[in-house]
């Protein structure tokens, strides 16, 4: 296994995320109402919930204000601060008037199903932010792992036992928060796999199950024997039992194809991809409308442009940041 010194970094997870931030990418830009457009949210988004537990930690009151400022905080700061830089180039972009854009802010503050255009996927950051505190904390305070596993299967349960929020209330929940009840069981999952099952999820063998099990499926699904859905920001969830192992079986697979392609020329690049996924989940909606304004972008350049403008932009920020603070290139080794 090869681990990037400067910050502990473990490669085949970079290669993941960077497959798996593709995919978000293919997925906004894909036709919808087809079996494989329906087969990408089977597993993208539970992916990067299950990576994100991986190094999670156990916190308590003690140690809550330090994970605040390490985990959570920090990507509260991105999320508005991305937010408002997108906003301030959609009135530009698309000659929105004040009133669309002090909305527009609103909404932004409100979160959630509230957000759509270049804003829609930051749903995602809210949930993933309040996943992480909330798993650290129960890891910290019900450290028995058969006790959090009963627990995220009745929160998972329950995530699945009602349309929606706003079906339910009248309105929808802030930042989706409703989201966590199916978030945080599945970077449970990643926690489990990576502290105790890695060592089978990584080996090739898995790959090939995987790739078997999401065939099997994605014919099924084609000629309608099944009907598994799994949009999370709508909260379109229709098979809690295949939810619940399918994205683990499809997201082990892909573990074991990210360390196959470790040290690999394309390896390299999904690395580096997968070490600004962030940036990519944040500005790739707004680089397709802007596309779109031009002209008439084929899927190919969408997805290209999806990937490498946020790319870039994000390693030309880093640039200007470490040459600023006098660190050179740091980022960069």
């Amino acid at each position: 296994m090869k681990v990037r010194s400067s910050h502990q970094r473990i490669e085949w997870i970079d290669v993941a995320k960077g497959l798996g931030i593709i995919a978000v990418v293919l997925g906004h830009f894909y036709p919808r109402n087809t079996t494989f457009y329906e087969s990408l949210y089977w597993w993208h988004m539970p992916l990067f919930f299950m990576i994100g537990g991986f190094f999670v930690k156990p916190t308590t009151l003690p140690t809550l204000k330090a994970f605040l400022a390490r985990r959570f905080w920090p990507l509260l700061k991105q999320y508005f601060g991305y937010g408002v830089g997108l906003i301030l180039l959609n009135f530009i972009i698309e000659q929105r008037t004040p009133a669309f854009t002090v909305d527009y802010l609103r909404r932004l503050i409100y979160g959630g199903t509230e957000l759509n255009g270049y804003l829609s996927v930051f749903w995602f950051v809210t949930v993933y932010a309040f996943s992480s505190l909330l798993f650290s904390l129960l890891r910290g305070y019900l450290p028995k792992v058969w006790h959090e596993a009963i627990l995220m299967a009745g929160l998972f349960w329950l995530g699945f036992s009602y349309p929606n929020a706003e079906n339910v209330l009248g309105f929808p929940i802030p930042g989706n928060l409703d989201l966590v009840l199916v978030a945080l069981p599945y970077m449970f999952v990643g926690w489990w796999l990576f502290h105790y099952a890695r060592h089978i999820v990584t080996q090739p063998w898995f790959m090939l199950v995987a790739l078997g099990v999401f065939a099997g499926l994605f014919v099924a699904q084609s000629r309608g024997q099944i009907d598994f859905l799994l949009y999370m920001k709508s909260h379109h969830l229709t098979d809690p039992l295949l939810a619940s192992f399918v994205p683990v079986i499809i997201c082990g697979g892909l573990f074991a194809g990210a360390k196959t392609l470790t040290g690999t020329v394309l390896g390299d690049w999904l690395d580096r991809i997968g070490r600004s996924t962030l940036p990519i989940m944040y500005g790739h909606k707004a680089v397709g409308y802007v596309l779109e304004k031009l002209g008439d972008p084929n899927l190919l350049v969408l997805v290209a442009a999806g990937v490498t403008i946020p790319l870039f932009l994000a390693y030309a920020g880093r640039y200007v940041r470490e040459r600023w603070q006098g660190g050179g290139l740091y980022a960069f080794n």
